[in-house]
């Protein structure tokens, strides 16, 4: 009977190992919503990425695209299971403001907290929805 309950354990602990990995990886990827051509690129768990085109430390992660330049991920404010609070700063410095995240498996949804950033239309500048949903790449 125990060299049972030792192959049983012995069989469980890769099972747990990847749920670990899966749950510790929730909040690191690339993300993209296609409808308004927006970029993500994620890791909350340390400031390990680097933001293309401009000489700066790493950072948390970013927002590029059709918005107004790129917005840099550079503090966690809170983290929770499947949310998390972060603070973002234009590549200009002008403009910062918190994020709201909510992460699955297959989605990231952003929610603007106390301002918003502004999408590029054309030639226009124009408000992007206070929330916006993003896949998984």
């Amino acid at each position: 009977m125990k060299k049972y309950l030792t192959l049983l354990a012995m069989m469980m602990l890769p099972m747990t190992i990847l749920a670990q990995e899966a749950t510790d990886s929730l909040f690191k990827g690339k993300f993209k919503n296609a409808e308004l051509n927006i970029q993500c690129q994620l890791n909350l768990y340390d400031e390990a990425i680097e933001v293309p085109g401009l000489e700066l430390e790493m950072c948390y992660g970013f927002l590029q695209g059709q918005i107004n330049g790129c917005w840099m991920f550079l503090k966690v404010k809170d983290i929770n299971e499947d949310t998390a609070v972060v603070r973002v700063v234009s590549e200009k410095g002008s403009d910062a403001q918190d994020l709201k995240l909510k992460v699955t498996a297959e989605s990231l949804e952003i929610q603007q907290e106390d301002g918003y950033i502004k999408g590029i239309k054309g030639n226009k500048y124009v408000k992007l929805p206070k929330t916006l949903v993003f896949t998984r790449q």
